[in-house]
């Protein structure tokens, strides 16, 4: 197919324009399929300096100097990283429209789709901001799996848009601070920043602070972190103790021993199943729920239970289960070290859920719990009343603290539960509160500031899962270091606000990457896979082929 420049004038001395030569190359689009490209260029034969004319219609089909046409880029990126489809699932439907390609050719568009993404994202970001000209609340989070490939994330908390994503190789403010300082300075100031407790944070948003911006502080982390310093002793004992006693597996081999045994009781079986999973219902996080505390508990209301749930009469198989059980479970009562954390657990498990009533903060805004729960049936002038009584609340109970722990001041190595909470407050209670809110012209509240950072949260546990869907594989922990930042960007085009200010469809999301290259528009930054050692490998790489 012939591709002339459509240009017919010199745009210097107007005179008409020449056929300079023809470039030929093989091109391999949606639209045309694969075909031979002939570029017929023109320039003017007057005026050396005038620019060489090249063809429109091939520049919006295809970049430069390359095979594979926009709509292929965009139809594999968002195959891959919108679909989630795998790379087997993405080569059978292009074989199917005739356009066979290699695994690896299917990888290196995904890479352009990126990199065409993240220019986009950065060249849009004027008119981003003036979309979100109310403001935003600047939600901050760093993930990985198992210690390895860290990515650092800021979201717009009130639109969920990802503003800017980077690999870091561990959660330090050296690494964090230029990924904030480079999305306010993109999108603005924003009306408030919210993050866990890490010191690492803190420090990366001392410039917001420094601009009067709200530094918040999440508040499942806060709590959080309470439970983890009154429970963990104690709990890690607890824990410790029921591996040791093998309590567990003793009632799995009786359960397995039981079923299909004609002169036992289902009941039976039931009640012991009971005793090891409890109702079946699903646990909210450390320190939210004690599964291994709620597994003692059970342990002891073993004979309560087989007497309500097990009448007799019995017969002597079900007798002799029983004592089989009861024998497996009075071994706990002998152990000192479960007689000493037991109590504790007990005393600092009423203090920590004090705190949290009085903090209200349910199940479902865990993030564990329902994304959407928050909002439903509470509008944002609701939300700020809650915020507001629970703030007094709080105050209230700050104050009552100080009183009943005395002069002495608290410490988070106290042995007192309630000098651990005051330590916790005394720390934080500037940050829990505060959050702001957004109104119309006529005052009316519009959204207010979160007080978790679940949008995050919600974020990376949605984005493990898409990525389990496209590679097949449960642990995560390379893949997640190989996946570039880049690929968060690309949670932004399930938004149709961010796609409709990008790109207006995704449909035309071909031509907004092909007029990037006209303009010769290229902010992306290298697709980085392996976020600590990738300039060791390259030094290993060479020395390699200079011993071969």
């Amino acid at each position: 197919m012939d591709f002339p420049a459509e240009a017919q004038r010199c745009l210097c001395c107007d005179r008409p324009l020449q056929t300079q030569k023809s470039k030929t190359r093989r091109v391999c689009t949606l639209q045309t399929g694969s075909i031979q490209a002939r570029e017929l260029r023109k320039r003017c034969g007057h005026c050396p300096a005038a620019p060489v004319a090249v063809s429109a219609q091939l520049a919006a089909l295809v970049p430069p100097q390359q095979r594979y046409g926009y709509d292929l880029i965009a139809w594999v990126g968002l195959a891959r990283y919108h679909q989630h489809r795998q790379r087997r699932e993405i080569r059978a439907a292009l074989a199917r429209q005739g356009m066979p390609l290699a695994a690896g050719s299917v990888s290196a568009l995904c890479d352009r789709f990126l990199r065409a993404l993240e220019t986009l994202h950065r060249h849009k970001a004027p008119a981003l901001r003036a979309a979100m000209a109310g403001g935003y609340p600047l939600h901050i989070d760093a993930t990985s799996d198992k210690g390895r490939g860290g990515l650092f994330l800021c979201l717009d908390g009130w639109r969920g848009w990802v503003l800017h994503a980077v690999k870091v190789g561990s959660e330090n403010a050296a690494e964090l601070q230029p990924a904030i300082e480079h999305t306010v300075a993109a999108f603005g100031p924003p009306v408030a920043t919210v993050r866990d407790l890490g010191s690492a944070g803190a420090k990366a948003v001392a410039g917001c602070r420094l601009e009067a911006v709200p530094d918040l502080v999440c508040h499942y982390h806060f709590l959080a972190a309470v439970g983890k310093q009154l429970l963990d002793v104690e709990y890690a004992a607890l824990r410790s103790q029921l591996r040791r006693s093998k309590v567990r597996s003793g009632l799995r081999e009786l359960l397995r021993a039981l079923r299909g045994r004609a002169r036992v009781r289902a009941d039976l079986a039931a009640l012991i199943l009971w005793v090891l999973e409890g109702s079946g219902h699903k646990h909210p996080p450390y320190p939210f729920a004690l599964p291994h505390w709620d597994f003692y508990w059970r342990c002891g209301q073993f004979r309560h239970k087989a007497r309500r749930w097990l009448p007799g009469p019995r017969s002597p198989a079900e007798r002799r289960v029983l004592r089989q059980a009861s024998a497996l479970l009075a071994a706990l009562g002998r152990r000192q070290r479960i007689a000493w954390a037991v109590p504790r657990l007990e005393r600092n498990w009423a203090v920590f859920n004090q705190l949290r009533e009085i903090l209200r903060l349910r199940d479902d805004e865990l993030p564990r719990g329902s994304r959407w729960a928050p909002l439903t049936g509470r509008g944002p002038s609701a939300t700020v009343s809650r915020l507001q009584a629970i703030e007094t609340t709080v105050e209230a109970y700050h104050d009552s603290l100080r009183q009943r722990v005395g002069d002495q001041p608290p410490r988070l190595s106290d042995d007192r539960p309630e000098a651990v909470v005051l330590a916790y407050l005394d720390r934080y209670s500037d940050s829990l509160f505060g959050h702001p809110v957004a109104r119309d012209p006529g005052g009316r509240v519009l959204a207010v500031v979160e007080r978790t950072n679940n949008v995050a949260e919600h974020f990376f546990a949605t984005s493990k899962q898409k990525l389990r869907r496209r590679l097949g594989r449960a642990h995560l922990g390379r893949d997640m270091e190989d996946q570039p930042a880049q690929a968060a960007l690309a949670a932004n085009l399930l938004c149709p606000d961010y796609v409709r200010i990008v790109c207006g469809t995704l449909d035309r999301l071909p031509q907004a990457f092909a007029a990037l290259d006209r303009q010769a528009i290229t902010t992306s930054t290298p697709l980085q896979r392996n976020n600590k050692d990738a300039a060791l490998r390259k030094r290993i790489r060479a020395w390699t082929a200079d011993g071969e």
